[in-house]
């Protein structure tokens, strides 16, 4: 199989696996009850007017069929509809929320994977070549410490001492880009999310380099590099283009848990409007259509996440089997 064949395979298995998630989604969340409508019920003078009137502005009465046809359409032309409110409200168009939401959660995951994926490559690979010093096991505590510790912990700690120890008032940018062009101190506060988010990726990370780079140290290549006299740099080079492949793998996985997970847990914590915040409301309100929206921010990127690792297989490892 040549590697276009593999390529064209794997991209429409991703595109596949968009559609089966989304299909899980639109399940769950269409089946369970809304208990919005026991508020609509106990508040009004005609409960049964009142409820139907919330299920027909939510598209509720129609056949959960029916509804699907409309929504896959509607996925598949972009089409992703208009915010709901706890009643059924109309707000504003899911595609405008999620443009201006996943700037500010980009804000700070992009610095913190980033971040944690240099810290981890620099500290894993000194570690490596140090193993027998004091060092690499006080590392070693501190990477175990960084995956253990509970990021909503940390949020809850860093919130507690910005506000109540050292009382800074914390403002996040709405517009995230405008800022970095206009004013790029402003960003500051994203510092702390990006801080947090950091620890529990270097934890994993860092456990992870050390054991590809011990690994690829007890290899023939390394021992003769290091009998020809190279120092520790360049034998860390040669480690860390090896362990490239395992590493990058690990980066997209990374991803996948941070946008599932860890977001959706600092944005509870931190007041940042981003894509984490709008799931939560989204859920709250059993708003429909920003649900699916953000459902689907985050299965296209784990999607695209493992297309692209599919994609680094193909470009940096010849040796790759394709069957």
């Amino acid at each position: 199989m040549s590697r276009l064949t593999f390529l064209a395979r794997r991209f429409g298995f991703a595109v596949l696996a968009t559609y089966l998630v989304m299909t899980v989604a639109f399940l769950v969340v269409a089946t369970m009850p809304d208990p919005n409508l026991g508020l609509v019920a106990f508040g009004s003078d005609d409960p049964s007017a009142a409820v139907n009137a919330v299920k027909e502005a939510k598209n509720q009465n129609d056949p959960l069929l029916d509804r699907y046809v409309t929504w896959l359409g509607d996925l598949t032309t972009l089409d992703w509809g208009r915010s709901m409110g706890k009643f059924g409200g109309r707000g504003a168009p899911v595609v405008d929320l999620l443009a201006e939401g996943i700037p500010r959660t980009l804000a700070y995951v992009v610095p913190g994977v980033a971040l944690s994926f240099v810290v981890s490559l620099v500290i894993g690979s000194y570690v490596a070549l140090h193993s027998d010093s004091r060092i690499a096991g006080a590392v070693s505590t501190l990477g175990y410490v960084g995956l253990g510790m509970p990021n909503y912990f940390v949020a809850l700690l860093a919130t507690f001492v910005l506000g109540t120890e050292l009382e800074l008032g914390v403002t996040y940018p709405a517009r995230p880009i405008d800022a970095l062009l206009s004013d790029p101190l402003s960003l500051w506060p994203f510092l702390v999310p990006t801080l947090v988010l950091s620890t529990t990726l270097v934890g994993g990370q860092l456990r992870y380099v050390r054991a590809e780079s011990t690994e690829v140290l007890g290899e023939d290549f390394v021992r003769l590099v290091r009998a020809k006299g190279a120092g520790n740099v360049r034998i860390a080079r040669h480690l860390l283009s090896n362990a490239a492949l395992p590493l990058l793998s690990l980066v997209f996985a990374d991803l996948l848990s941070t946008l599932v997970v860890q977001v959706y847990v600092l944005e509870y914590v931190f007041p940042i409007q981003g894509l984490g915040a709008l799931g939560l409301q989204a859920i709250s309100d059993r708003n429909m259509p920003l649900i699916i929206g953000t459902t689907m921010v985050v299965a296209y990127a784990g999607i695209a996440a493992n297309f692209l690792q599919d994609v680094a297989y193909v470009w940096f490892d010849p040796r790759a089997d394709f069957e």
